[in-house]
């Protein structure tokens, strides 16, 4: 993509982040509960309007799947060829717990598939971008710009990120599981931030059994990949893929580069299917 849209839509999330911001330090959140029991406030819907129309405007051609929005039915959405795909605020329930674990999740997806992807932490001002081949760039409210090297792990300790707001019994056994053969540390965050650990170096695997959807982890997905890791399902353990009729994420595991082995894919498969 052009870097002057690349910044244009850095600037975007900044801005749907500083709103995200004036809202939490109000602590005048207008909580709701939707349909699917999961919480929404004011702040999940100031940052959806300003990305919607900031994204509509930059390209008014590309679609937008949004969670905070109307929701078109899959017949429609199959016909997309691309499409943005945003998580205005990720992690509702730690920002209302004000533990300043959430994120703002895009992502354009091409096909099934993330080809540019966003996470912007607006309590720390800063953001990563990731276009397919192309590396990952890690950028602040001010815009100042560093691309991130690939992490090297020598230690022979697994670290697993897993859900804060979301810890299931399901992954708490798989974990007792792997702790049998390998050294483990569990590493509890809301949100993105595992999957920007993932990207940063301190995390190996992101193991997930329980609720969440395309917009939780197509940007981190393509993160996670482009350093070399894997995104895998439970069932199939084929990659995970997005537009499906069904937007809710099946369980999967991911894998940074030292676990994507077929020694350790195989190890995974057989302590699922136990």
């Amino acid at each position: 993509m052009d870097q002057i849209l690349v910044q244009q839509i850095n600037e975007l999330l900044v801005k749907a982040g500083d709103a995200i911001v004036k809202v939490y330090r109000s602590n005048d959140f207008a909580a709701e509960t939707k349909s699917d029991n999961s919480p929404v406030t004011r702040a999940d819907k100031a940052s959806s309007r300003i990305l919607n129309n900031g994204l509509k405007n930059l390209f008014p051609g590309i679609h937008i799947l949004d969670e905070e929005t109307h929701i078109p039915e899959f017949e429609e959405r199959s016909r997309w060829p691309q499409y943005f795909l945003i998580d205005p605020l990720d992690g509702t329930k730690e920002f209302i717990k004000q533990n300043g674990e959430f994120c703002i999740n895009l992502a354009l997806i091409k096909g099934t598939s993330p080809q540019l992807g966003w996470i912007y932490q607006p309590l720390a001002e800063t953001g990563w971008f990731c276009e397919k081949g192309k590396g990952i760039v890690e950028f602040s409210k001010n815009q100042e710009i560093k691309q991130l090297i690939r992490p090297k792990t020598e230690q022979e300790v697994i670290r697993i990120a897993a859900s804060r707001s979301f810890f299931i019994p399901r992954e708490a056994e798989l974990i007792e599981k792997i702790n049998r053969h390998f050294e483990v540390e569990i590493l509890h965050c809301g949100s993105s931030k595992k999957q920007v650990q993932m990207v940063l170096g301190n995390a190996d695997m992101y193991l997930k059994a329980g609720p969440c959807s395309e917009w939780d982890t197509a940007p981190g997905q393509l993160m996670v990949e482009e350093f070399g890791g894997a995104v895998l399902r439970h069932d199939s353990f084929e990659t995970l893929k997005y537009n499906r009729e069904n937007l809710r994420n099946p369980p999967f595991i991911m894998l940074n580069q030292r676990l994507n082995t077929p020694g350790f894919i195989a190890f995974m498969k057989k302590i699922i299917r136990e």
